[in-house]
């Protein structure tokens, strides 16, 4: 393989792990824009009078995991950036 086309393959990756982390961006836009729903409901309710309001478990998980995915795509950034500059 010719440093052009890895160069070009490396680009391809790039416009993968772009498109990956604005993805998992909008995800997590999606996560939050539910929790907000949750809460809304339940403070007509009176839920948050009587103390804190209920979240559903695995919406806690959900963020962490997608944190955790998204500090990844950070990494494998790094790294790739690391890889390119050595060309």
């Amino acid at each position: 393989m010719s440093l052009h086309e890895l160069r070009t393959s490396l680009g391809v990756v790039r416009s993968g792990l772009t498109d990956t982390a604005a993805q998992a961006a909008h995800a997590r836009e999606l996560l939050e824009d539910y929790r907000r729903a949750l809460l809304s409901a339940q403070s007509g309710t009176g839920t948050a009078a009587s103390g804190e309001p209920w979240l559903p478990p695995p919406l806690a998980r959900a963020f962490d995991q997608l944190d955790e995915h998204i500090a990844q795509l950070g990494n494998v950034e790094s790294a790739l950036n690391q890889y390119e500059a050595r060309l």
